[in-house]
């Protein structure tokens, strides 16, 4: 059965408290921020009770913002009202499983590529080439599945003639075609929005290891990238005409491969706060505003602080045409506080949803400053950012298409510790990502046997 729970009263019980700003940060937060740009934030827009009653009384918005997207499913499936609120879940599902694809196959590349051992079988070279075309690597792709080796797979031979034949196709990397994909072990099957399919059953191969007999078990990136198309299938097929284009857009930071540029409206497109309500995308022109950042890096700041919440924490934050990561992390607390004054605006007062509203915000901040910090080359400062990001999501400030983004990062670092505790803790909300856990656990395994030894300490 599905929890209907009044959105005030989770906010009443909701969890532990982020860390706070300094006093000083707290103090100067009002300045420097446009009442309309404020405005246009869906915190202000959702400070209104009318405006909050749609969400607050609807069983799905609910547990959307309490992050418990199996009930979110339910709820939307069984009243789907005007389709957005099942579309926006079949998007960050399809975001959620890309993310966790590129988890999968960066793992996979570095236990069986960079951490490579003499005890491998040659048929290790398959699982290298998957994981290569995944990332949209059609060189590398090509060179792992066109070894020997590669051939001698138990199980999967199908995929491989797949993915050898799109590493060779003119014009590679593009979109894997539909009967393409439907040959791979994990294909969903028909789409049906309101519904979330799982993988096929783990262990996907089984790669003999030689003469000696016994085989590897491994899992297969490419089932959760087939997960991820599927979903985008069952959003494109609900969501209403006008917002079909918002798919793209909002899909666009996590499709895998080479960068693709995507021509970013020069003006905020019409974005109902469905799309927005519990996100770190404040406002219609965060949208854009993002899309354009992880193609211009902070050039896009001066093109939309005038309009984008986000970019208008991040301006200034910019010192020698570098976004600095302290102020960038002053700055969040600044939105934060700017907005928790303008919903207690009109007499309203402060109420029990400003402060977890607020926080959301916040998180978005330090999120869209690792884009634009990793967009214009500082991987470092990105990285800053993102850590401090994972800090302050606890709660409803937990937005699970970051949490799986960061450990898909950690992974692509080789550092695959805190990558596991995140993937666990996604889990129990995302049950087929079970498909990333094995390529992760094996580079855990490797990078504990091949260490060096500690130096003990006297």
């Amino acid at each position: 059965m599905i929890r209907v729970l009044s959105l005030a009263l989770v906010l009443g019980c909701s969890g532990d408290d982020p860390p706070g700003p300094s006093a000083d940060v707290a103090a100067a937060a009002p300045a420097g921020f446009d009442a309309a740009v404020l405005a246009a934030a869906w915190p202000v827009r959702l400070a209104d009770d009318a405006a909050r009653a749609p969400f607050e009384n609807n069983a799905g918005w609910v547990a959307v913002f309490q992050r418990e997207y199996g009930v979110a499913m339910e709820a939307f499936a069984a009243d789907r009202g005007d389709g957005r609120g099942l579309a926006r879940l079949h998007v960050e599902h399809a975001a959620f499983y890309l993310e966790a694809a590129r988890l999968a196959a960066n793992a996979t590349r570095h236990v069986y590529g960079t951490d490579r051992q003499p005890e491998d079988p040659p048929s290790v070279d398959y699982l290298v080439g998957v994981a290569q075309a995944v990332l949209g690597d059609c060189a590398a792709a090509a060179a792992a599945l066109g070894t020997p080796g590669a051939q001698s797979v138990a199980t999967g031979a199908e995929g491989r003639a797949v993915w050898s034949a799109w590493a060779s196709a003119p014009g590679c990397p593009a979109p894997l075609d539909d009967p393409s994909a439907a040959r791979l072990i994990g294909a969903p099957g028909a789409v049906a929005p309101g519904t979330r399919p799982v993988s096929a059953p783990l262990p996907h191969h089984s790669l003999p290891l030689g003469a000696d007999g016994g085989a590897i078990s491994a899992a297969d990136p490419a089932a959760l990238l087939l997960l991820a198309r599927w979903h985008e299938a069952a959003a494109r097929a609900v969501v209403p005409a006008e917002d079909a284009p918002l798919v793209d857009l909002l899909l666009a930071p996590y499709r895998l491969g080479p960068a693709v540029a995507l021509a970013v409206p020069a003006e905020a497109p019409p974005v109902d706060v469905a799309w927005l309500f519990a996100s770190g995308l404040l406002a219609p022109a965060d949208v854009p505003f993002l899309a354009a950042a992880r193609q211009q890096g902070v050039a896009a700041l001066a093109a939309w602080s005038g309009r984008s919440p986000l970019a208008a924490a991040l301006a200034p934050a910019v010192v020698d045409g570098k976004l600095v990561p302290d102020k960038v992390i002053d700055q969040s607390f600044a939105l934060g506080t700017a907005l928790e004054e303008a919903m207690a605006g009109g007499g309203r007062g402060e109420q029990g949803f400003h402060r977890p509203f607020a926080d959301i915000a916040r998180v978005g901040v330090l999120r869209a400053g690792a884009v634009v910090a990793s967009a214009a080359g500082e991987e470092r400062d990105a990285g800053i950012l993102r850590i401090n990001a994972l800090d302050r999501s606890i709660g409803t400030a937990a937005d699970p298409v970051f949490l799986i983004s960061l450990a898909a990062w950690d992974a692509g670092n080789r550092n695959p510790l805190r990558a596991q505790e995140l993937l666990h803790g996604l889990l129990s909300s995302f049950p087929a990502v079970e498909a990333a856990r094995p390529p992760l656990d094996a580079l855990q395994i490797r990078l504990a046997r091949t260490a060096a030894p500690a130096t003990a300490v006297h």
